[in-house]
């Protein structure tokens, strides 16, 4: 039987690629404040190489130190920090992967997300600098620098410098970040190379002298694989013919190997497509297109074929499913799949399609970790919220006990699923109760928005740990709602309340009266995957911060909506932030307005009666409210247990209402620590 595509090898200038998937270059923010190499920095790399990757690139690492966008960024600023990566090669290696590093300078980004003022030309990290091509183009400090003629060839030798330490080290390729607002782009860029009148003035001229230099060092043979913008998507920035025309053959004739290509830019101006924003292309947001970047890797790839120009193609960008990493090669015609979120979220995604174990796969739920972490680009590293182990490979190693304790579980949702998971590997006998038919939790009907783009990603999560608690043979006790004379006729070592969050119903008059006669609803009603209630043609969403999806949801089914809020503007709920712009052009176009400053008085029998924000009562006729506002812990079981088992853990929502990445982070942790 033939091989699928994706895990043929590939050839190309003396690299072996066991197969077309790599991980694509990665800012994981786990150097030393030094920017050296960490043992927790290998640590990933190292769960990378193991899960099956052909290609393994270690991020960002900058070239000249006042280039940083992140305080934790690795650095090949001199000969000292070769051999740090020579662990992380080694790993690498000892994996059987290639091993690549992608070379850095900051250019407009440094800034990006500062929390307070900065000085003209300067970055939120000390001592480093935001500038560019020219002072027209903004992505981090609103007043850029310029860079001088004498500094951009300063650069140039600390790239193929740099370059130079990484072969030393033993990388086996070399990725360059030529885009994003990084200062080679911005060279390339039609909006920030305005106005020079130095020999820089030629935009491709700094990222050429770069790869002749390197390869003067390095030697003409060895692999270079730049990750380069190919289309900026704004208006009046170069777009896929341009690069096609001016670009690709000047990137041909200097022998690179493959052509990492990444579209979109993030400098500050309109997009050219409205229905995708131009950094919706470089890192997708919730909302965004699945495999977004498909269409423009075909249309690159034709365009280079009319022109006789041939070069390998990477594609990447949202890609968070198997199906998906496939579409990249075997639809869109690249040579190489390159993923990024999904590679954390499973490291080990590669191996098991390959051994035919999809469902064991964690599939990218869309969601960050920056909920947990902070985020890169402002004092945070790299996570995933589905992946605990990220970054504490070594750390969280499970090691199998010697004394296999009971361990009671009550919550099925993704705090006691991982809980139960990891207590079942390292040997431990597991008991879980869930009140509810089936296992998830919250997660299992907060993504129920057929209308929604992507939304149903959300369920990727209990579903794999549904799977593993199957495959594991857990006892999970479904339909069984936990009182504490059940959890301690157990005899247990250890009880977990992992019972999740229910809705806050606020204290007002009628509202007893209308929760009886289902005239008040909770979104965990009307949402539900089971026999969801209806809440009719007519309908109040009380609570915009949390609300704002489902009000969209019910407006696209077609009932009448009105979106009530007590706050003067909208304050969205955490997870809602990245993707709150995309709902709310969605809601004005289905005719919907949130009504901020309106508090809900008393519930009737025909609706409801508001304060609105003049001042005065007004009465809403309506079918039925349905109450977004916030959750509370479901932890009456707490205060029965205290004192009774031998070891008692609270996680998750259950502690305190939060995501669901912090309940999986919290359940992984304490589970190691039952001995």
């Amino acid at each position: 039987m033939a091989q699928e595509l994706l895990f043929q090898p590939f050839s190309v200038m003396g690299l072996e690629f066991k197969n077309r998937i790599f991980h694509a270059p990665t800012t994981m923010n786990m150097s030393d404040p030094n920017g050296y190499m960490t043992d927790r920095c290998v640590g990933v790399y190292e769960s990378l190489a193991k899960g099956g990757f052909s290609g393994v690139t270690v991020g960002a690492t900058c070239v000249r130190r006042d280039g940083l966008i992140n305080e934790r960024m690795l650095g090949l600023y001199d000969d000292t920090y070769v051999i740090g990566m020579r662990d992380v090669v080694e790993v690498i290696h000892n994996n059987d992967a290639l091993a690549g590093i992608q070379l850095f300078y900051g250019g407009l980004i440094p800034g990006l997300a500062s929390t307070t003022p900065l000085e003209p030309g300067k970055g939120w990290i000390p001592d480093t600098v935001s500038w560019g091509a020219s002072d027209k183009a903004i992505i981090g400090n609103p007043k850029p620098g310029i860079v001088p003629t004498e500094v951009y060839e300063e650069l140039v030798e600390r790239y193929a410098q740099a370059a130079r330490r990484a072969r030393e080290a033993g990388f086996d390729y070399l990725s360059f970040h030529f885009c994003h607002g990084s200062l080679p782009h911005t060279n390339l860029s039609h909006l920030s190379n305005v106005g020079r009148t130095d020999k820089y003035a030629d935009h491709f001229l700094f990222v050429e002298e770069i790869l002749q230099r390197t390869q003067q060092l390095c030697g003409a043979d060895y692999p270079i694989i730049p990750r380069v913008c190919c289309d900026e998507n704004l208006k009046g920035g170069f777009d896929v013919e341009y690069f096609a025309d001016h670009y690709a053959p000047r990137l041909q004739r200097l022998g690179i190997a493959v052509l990492d290509a990444t579209f979109g830019s993030m400098i500050r101006a309109e997009s050219r497509r409205h229905d995708v924003a131009s950094q919706e292309f470089i890192g997708g947001g919730f909302y965004t297109p699945n495999a977004v970047n498909l269409e423009n890797i075909k249309k690159l790839k034709r365009l280079l074929a009319e022109r006789d120009v041939s070069l390998p193609l990477m594609g990447s960008c949202n890609l968070g499913t198997p199906d998906q990493v496939r579409l990249m090669v075997e639809e869109g015609g690249a040579e190489f799949a390159a993923v990024c979120r999904f590679s954390m979220d499973d490291p080990e995604f590669p191996k098991k399609m390959l051994q035919g174990h999809e469902r064991e796969i964690r599939k990218s739920t869309r969601t960050g970790a920056s909920l947990l972490h902070g985020n890169i680009f402002g004092k945070g590293y790299a996570g995933s919220p589905q992946n605990p182990e990220l970054g504490r490979e070594r750390e969280y190693r499970l090691i199998p006990t010697r004394r296999p304790k009971k361990v009671v579980i009550v919550g099925g949702g993704s705090g006691g699923m991982e809980f139960a998971m990891t207590a079942t590997h390292i040997g431990h006998n597991v008991v879980l109760f869930e009140r509810a038919p089936t296992l998830g939790g919250a997660m299992d009907w907060c993504g129920n928005y057929p209308s929604i783009p992507n939304t149903e990603s959300i369920r990727y999560q209990p579903e794999y740990h549904t799977y593993q608690m199957e495959l594991l043979g857990v006892d999970c006790r479904l339909g069984a709602d936990a009182t504490a004379e059940t959890v301690l006729a157990e005899k247990p070592d250890v009880v977990v309340i992992a019972t999740g969050s229910r809705p806050r119903i606020p204290a007002i008059a009628g509202m007893a009266e209308g929760r009886a006669a289902r005239r008040v609803l909770t979104m965990d009603e009307v949402m539900a995957r089971a026999c969801p209630a209806d809440p009719g043609d007519a309908v109040v969403v009380w609570g915009a911060g949390e609300g704002v999806e489902l009000a969209l949801e019910l407006a696209r089914q077609g009932r009448k909506v009105r979106l009530v809020d007590s706050a003067p503007q909208l304050q969205p709920a955490p997870y809602l932030l990245s993707r709150v712009w995309h709902v709310l052009r969605w809601l004005a176009e289905a005719g919907v307005a949130i009504e901020s400053g309106v508090t809900v008085r008393e519930v009737t029998p025909t609706g409801i009666v508001v304060r609105n924000g003049t001042g005065d009562d007004e009465a809403l006729d309506c079918d039925s409210v349905v109450v977004c506002q916030g959750r509370e812990p479901e932890d009456g079981l707490v205060s029965a247990l205290r004192g009774e088992v031998p070891a008692l853990f609270v996680l998750g929502d259950a502690r305190k209402p939060r995501s669901y990445g912090n309940a999986i982070h919290e359940a992984a942790y304490l589970a190691r620590q039952i001995g």
